[in-house]
């Protein structure tokens, strides 16, 4: 009786668990399984979004031989290069369900069995989510080829015209920033970006003086957010257009006389990062400046949690360093220095501590019986405890589990080419999804 309940419990839990945290969001794909040679077919994705909205994606691999055209984008911006059909949305469509159309056309005489993958993509939860578009497969079939070769070369050229570009393409990028005081302290910041086959991925930070907020005024189509004075707009695919603009609002709080902004512009070439560095803008503050008292800079705590544990953890270990004093003191006077080598790409790693002052790997190793090889890392005004390197986000999650079973606020960082980044950034870059 008592194993029949259990499992009767135990279906109802997972009925409820797919009810409410299995998505909704579906892609699928209707293509017709044969194309003529130099024919043309219609190819429709019906999407089912359920309750997202904002910024999207459909992102589909085309065969070499084979080019498209549009016949309804549902309000996406539309772009074919380099065998990449892209359908960007700043702005889902409000229907639970939409369809696109393009035309696929084949322009070469090469018969055999080709397949078409995609991924669509979109942001939930201020996390780029994929959906993968099931695979399809499409046969050209050589009943009517009647290709002359010496009868039309002009028709040859214009098949040639229509086919992609070189992937030789040079890349150019240029900011300029300009600092606007709309009264009462308050400026608005406005970016004019100009760029040259840059597409994809892509990323402004805004370094803003501290005493300032930030907030969004028009971010491109970019997610906008505002951490430790720094504004980052993050584009999943930056816009198409050559030129575009963004801007933000900066508010004192404590701040006056001269101040400044500096920026970097990161993007993606190939598997690479790019960066262009924005030349920094003055601009003055009036007033005189609030109470001093309040002027100094905040402690940047990473969570509440983290801190209460970490100061308990302070405090434990300074405890433990009294009692041990004869027999440790020459050892506590010796620094420890451990220098990872530089790293190259994304990379994940777990943080399983941060301290104002001072720490010994060792007693903190022996505190919470941590046989993993620890590094220190300064950032921010906190020494931090890190471990491990990964390049999959994944294998960094398994870590972090396993650790929290000794260090429970231990969590999963992000670095690329040895800056650290957030992990959402890290996910977006390496096109990975996020998993719990």
């Amino acid at each position: 009786m008592i194993k029949q309940l259990f499992l009767i419990v135990n279906f109802v839990s997972i009925f409820f668990y797919q009810l409410f945290f299995t998505s909704d969001v579906t892609v699928k794909q209707n293509m017709p399984a044969s194309i003529q040679p130099n024919g043309e077919v219609e190819v429709e994705l019906v999407i089912t979004k359920a309750d997202i909205a904002g910024f999207a994606k459909i992102q589909q691999e085309i065969p070499e031989g084979f080019v498209v055209e549009p016949i309804e984008t549902a309000g996406a911006t539309f772009s074919f290069k380099e065998q990449k059909l892209k359908l960007i949305w700043m702005a889902l469509p409000q229907n639970s369900e939409f369809s696109i159309r393009y035309k696929l056309k084949n322009v070469s005489h090469s018969s055999g069995k080709y397949t078409i993958t995609g991924k669509f993509s979109y942001i939930a939860d201020n996390e780029r989510m994929n959906v993968d578009i099931p695979t399809s497969n499409i046969t050209v079939s050589t009943e009517e080829l009647v290709a002359e070769e010496t009868e039309s070369s002009s028709n040859t050229e214009d098949e040639e015209s229509r086919l992609p570009a070189s992937n030789n393409t040079e890349t150019s990028l240029s900011a300029s920033r300009n600092i606007d005081n709309v009264g009462d302290n308050k400026f608005k910041v406005t970016l004019n970006i100009n760029k040259e086959n840059v597409e994809g991925f892509a990323k402004l930070s805004e370094f803003i003086p501290v005493g300032f907020i930030a907030s969004n005024n028009n971010s491109a189509g970019g997610v906008f957010s505002v951490e430790n004075n720094e504004v980052k707009v993050l584009w999943l695919s930056v816009p198409t257009e050559n030129s575009f603009e963004i801007s933000y609002f900066i508010e004192s709080t404590s701040a006056s006389g001269m101040q400044e902004i500096t920026g970097v512009l990161s993007y993606l070439k190939g598997e690479e990062t790019q960066k262009h560095q924005i030349v920094a803008t003055n601009f003055s503050v009036a007033g005189e400046s609030l109470a001093s008292n309040d002027t100094e800079d905040k402690e940047v705590e990473e969570t509440s949690l983290q801190n209460k544990v970490d100061n308990k953890v302070e405090e434990d270990i300074e405890d433990d360093l009294v009692v041990d004093n004869t027999e440790e003191k020459t050892k506590r006077t010796t620094p420890v220095t451990n220098t990872p080598a530089p790293e190259k790409n994304v990379i994940y790693k777990v943080q399983v501590g941060a301290f104002r002052e001072g720490i010994t790997i060792e007693r903190y190793q022996k505190k919470f019986k941590l046989n993993d090889q620890i590094n220190l890392e300064n950032h921010q005004g906190w020494t931090k405890l890190i471990t491990g390197s990964f390049s999959e986000y994944k294998s960094a999650r398994d870590k972090r589990n396993n650790l929290r079973s000794k260090v429970k606020t231990a969590f999963v960082t992000a670095y690329n080419q040895g800056e650290r980044i957030t992990v959402q950034e890290a996910l977006m870059i390496t096109n990975q999804k996020w998993v719990q």
